[in-house]
């Protein structure tokens, strides 16, 4: 067997690999010595049908099982001889006929794990928010829970939109008077305000009458992730057919009791509010410095990425987009989302996730960081949906997907032990690079 590396960049090799003749004849000889023992063929007893006969009948079939057989037998050897380390198991770039008394030949695609030294990832630098619950903070989820327990009613007052408001309309945005799919709707609620459906649409619903109709211009940016609209003007013409208002609830007693067992009072249930927006805080900060140690990471070292592994982060993206539209009831084309142009919005997303894992990686290598049984059957417990899969969709996703995210968690827990921590002063937000490589 000969075996030749070709590099095509520095994170993807070509694996060439030729097997001799009287190779390729054992393993046809053996194919068809099978398919004789057992194959039936009209004017021929079983065990006694020509070769020539079977060749012609089953050509075809055997020289796929063979090569198959060739390349599972053939493979490993050759991978131990090219000495590398691989990221992505190897994929078919191109392989012969198989013929007796030839040789066969195929290569392989190998995805390498970049070669990089770490930045200093002990005692770096960072700033840990300063956690304070304020009465504005109390104010505002006690006012998102009069929202959340509010009732709608019909607007019986004769007045115009008002922000706040929610209104049923029925609306059709046409570009250049023509129609487009998936940008009509009717007995549509809207609550005015929000920015829910779109900022510029909204504000200009402020002050319609029921039962008029007005056309609202929107002009939506080149890179709008609904490629019908993108670096168009949508003109939507839409018709008011109902105002609704929420009855907000008093804050007193009462509201307290009747919100679940234990509150007895309204100050009660500003006390457990008060101390959840602290947890909340408390975590926001944590998540925020976690987001400081990757960043700061990132900062430190650079190197090339093998291209499919950014394509099944791209992947893992697009299915987690998709999962969300199917829970309200919509897919990818309906939305007016084009795969191609939302993966080309989250690729430098995807880039900078697979770099963070890569470099986390490599250092729960070097410090041996491990996740017990302990930690395992604890995410487990936590996630008993998985069970609802056959045991091989289970294995395949705890040594895919469980293992590394929990490896990658306690990876930043030891960095964080590490930190050089600063009071701040600020409150740190978001929590997007944390809950990527949670995801």
């Amino acid at each position: 067997m000969k075996v030749t590396v070709e590099d095509i960049n520095p994170v993807q090799k070509r694996l060439s690999v030729e097997v001799p003749p009287d190779v390729v004849r054992k393993e046809l000889d053996q194919a068809y010595s099978r398919l004789r023992s057992q194959a039936r063929v009209k004017g021929f007893r079983k065990g006694k049908v020509p070769r020539p006969v079977l060749e012609r009948i089953y050509g075809k079939e055997v020289e796929v099982e063979v090569l198959e057989k060739l390349i599972q037998q053939t493979l490993p050897k050759a991978l131990e001889e090219a000495d590398v380390t691989l990221v992505l198991q190897p994929v078919l770039d191109q392989a012969s006929d198989v013929k007796a008394d030839r040789e066969f030949s195929y290569s392989a695609l190998l995805d390498l794990w970049p070669e990089f030294d770490l930045p200093q990832y002990k005692g770096i630098e960072i700033e840990k928010p300063r956690v304070e619950v304020t009465e504005e903070d109390l104010q505002e989820q006690m006012d998102a829970l009069r929202r959340h327990y509010a009732t709608v009613e019909d607007l019986e007052e004769d007045r115009p939109v008002q922000e706040g408001d929610i209104v049923v309309i029925d609306y059709s945005g046409t570009v250049g008077g023509e129609e487009v799919d998936g940008l009509s709707e009717e007995n549509y609620y809207l609550e005015v305000g929000t920015g829910y459906f779109n900022e510029a649409f909204e504000d200009r619903l402020v002050g319609m009458h029921k039962g008029e109709t007005r056309d609202i211009e929107v002009s939506y940016p080149e890179d709008a992730v609904n490629a019908k609209v993108a670096g168009r003007t949508v003109v939507y013409r839409v018709v008011l057919k109902d105002i609704k208002y929420r009855r907000l609830p008093e804050l007193d007693d009462e509201f307290a009791k009747g919100i679940g067992v234990g509150f007895k009072s309204i100050e009660d249930l500003k006390e457990r509010l008060r101390s959840q927006i602290e947890q909340d805080k408390q975590a926001a900060a944590e998540s925020y410095m976690r987001r400081q140690l990757i960043e700061k990471l990132g900062e430190q070292v650079d190197f090339p990425i093998p291209e499919r592994l950014i394509e099944e982060k791209l992947n893992q993206m697009v299915d987690n987009v998709a999962g969300h539209l199917q829970e309200k009831g919509l897919d990818l084309e309906r939305a007016g989302i084009t795969e191609e142009r939302l993966r080309e919005r989250m690729r430098e997303d995807a880039v900078r996730q697979v770099k963070t894992e890569m470099i986390l990686d490599k250092i729960a290598e070097v410090e041996d960081i491990k996740v017990s049984n302990d930690d395992l059957m604890d995410y487990v417990k936590m996630n008993s949906e998985m069970f609802g899969a056959d045991r091989e969709q289970i294995e395949s996703a705890i040594v895919g997907h469980v293992l590394p995210k929990l490896r990658a968690q306690k990876t930043l827990e030891f960095l964080l032990e590490q930190a050089v921590i600063k009071e701040g002063e600020t409150q740190g937000e978001g929590r997007e690079e944390e809950e990527a490589l949670a995801d």
